[in-house]
């Protein structure tokens, strides 16, 4: 994965940060929390712009993984309940649930909530999208946006 540095955004209320090497732009966040996130200003996150309880709706809406957040007095971030898969028409696959990216010789390479993972192949930081399906005129071929649910295992070597 490319290596750039974790930005972290505090108030004493929350803490988000994001990691850009995660982000493929997808605007979830500013959708929801436009005041809170605008990538027109310098520093482009500002939780004190919204109540906790609404930036982490709007963090947890990110389905990159790229946005996270912590309170300091209050819930932990946590991931959906079932893993789910969604492609996203002529995108990548979308990874929801607590879930974990390993390399063929079982070594995580991330462990997470949501992933966004490149279907196109054009990707400079494999195995995740980096938008480069945008780029390069990806199309999926089926026309056909499918969801799937993975039937959970206590661990991979149970399969």
């Amino acid at each position: 994965m490319a290596s750039r540095r974790l930005q972290t955004y505090s108030t004493e209320q929350i803490t988000v940060t994001f990691d850009p090497t995660l982000c493929i732009h997808a605007a979830e966040c500013i959708r929801a929390q436009p005041e809170v996130f605008d990538p027109g200003r310098r520093r482009w996150i500002r939780p004190e712009l919204g109540s906790p309880d609404v930036v982490a709706d709007a963090v947890h809406r990110c389905p990159t993984g790229a946005l996270h957040y912590e309170l300091p007095n209050g819930p932990v971030e946590t991931p959906d309940d079932a893993v789910s898969l969604r492609t996203r028409r002529n995108g990548p696959l979308y990874v929801r649930g607590e879930a974990r990216v390993e390399r063929e010789d079982g070594g995580v390479i991330l462990q997470g909530y949501r992933f966004a993972l490149c279907r196109c192949g054009a990707t400079a930081n494999a195995p995740f999208c980096d938008g480069s399906h945008t780029r390069v005129g990806y199309r999926d071929g089926t026309g056909v946006v499918a969801d799937a649910t993975i039937a959970q295992s206590a661990s991979p070597s149970d399969t």
